[in-house]
């Protein structure tokens, strides 16, 4: 696939989204997949999920109902370690651009995964939740998340929902707490400041753009109702500064386990972006 280049020559968030970034925990990219490239990678997700191509088995199917409560969510981890296809993609200078404007470089990939909605899944509900839960094994908290729709992303089939400035809020839990039977639970914690703003923020995204949220940003999503499917492919990514902190716990995602702990998470399983110019 050709470089990113091409769709989005050049780009770079302002300092106004920067600062939106910092103050309100995401903020709407511009396009950095090529039409090509939406075609190819959304081919690569289907043939990964119907088994036509050879993929680890543990790393592909429904996502983990133990964690998040979405047991009907098609949900892919690990693509960039095991698929040249999707190790190109975080080759991009466009999107290494944007990240280096928000974070601290070098920025690294801490892993990938692609989920999917299928026409009309009733099922396909993300709960509210913030990622730097599961992520606690580094630190400190200031990764982000790339989200990059392969599908026009509406509110119709299930776009990502943002709370705005959550990333600020002292929550005070751990994914041992959570309670999958209420996809609202962390919306009700005593700790939420009595003056935050809740409205959800929807994140709606034409194929082949993208969006980046906060790893403390509480964000979920709803249902597909339309009758065609809604893909992702979603990048999260680490500041130079990521050390180790503790230890594995799922064996779904990368292993900090050959980083001594206190050290910068970094090696060949955790890729710097491509450089770019300072």
């Amino acid at each position: 696939m050709a470089d990113l280049a091409q769709c989005s020559k050049d780009a770079h968030f302002s300092r106004d989204e920067v600062e939106f970034f910092r103050t309100n925990g995401y903020v709407a990219g511009p396009r950095v997949l090529s039409d090509e490239q939406i075609d190819c990678l959304r081919r690569r997700c289907d043939d990964i999920a119907s088994g036509r191509i050879e993929f680890p088995e543990e790393l592909s199917g429904l996502a983990n109902a133990e964690v998040k409560g979405n047991p009907q969510l098609s949900k892919i981890v690990n693509l960039f370690r095991h698929d040249p296809v999707f190790a190109e993609v975080i080759g991009s200078s466009t999107i290494s651009r944007l990240a280096h404007d928000l974070m601290a470089g070098p920025v690294r990939v801490w892993e990938d995964q692609s989920i999917a909605k299928a026409p009309g899944d009733a099922h396909g509900v993300v709960a509210w939740h913030r990622d730097y839960t599961y992520w606690d094994h580094v630190g400190p908290a200031e990764l982000a998340t790339c989200w990059i729709a392969l599908d026009d992303a509406t509110v119709a089939n299930g776009c990502m929902h943002v709370i705005g400035g959550s990333h600020r809020w002292k929550l005070d839990y751990r994914r041992d707490d959570v309670d999958n039977n209420n996809p609202n639970w962390v919306l009700e914690r005593p700790e939420i400041p009595s003056a935050a703003s809740l409205p959800p923020v929807a994140c709606e995204l034409p194929a082949g753009h993208c969006h980046f949220h906060h790893c403390l940003t509480l964000h979920g999503s709803a249902a597909n109702t339309t009758d065609r499917p809604r893909r992702s492919y979603i990048l999260h990514l680490m500041p130079g500064t990521t050390r180790r902190l503790g230890h594995d716990w799922n064996p779904r995602m990368g292993s900090v386990e050959g980083v001594e702990v206190g050290d910068i998470v970094r090696g060949p399983d955790y890729p710097e972006l491509a450089s770019v110019e300072t």
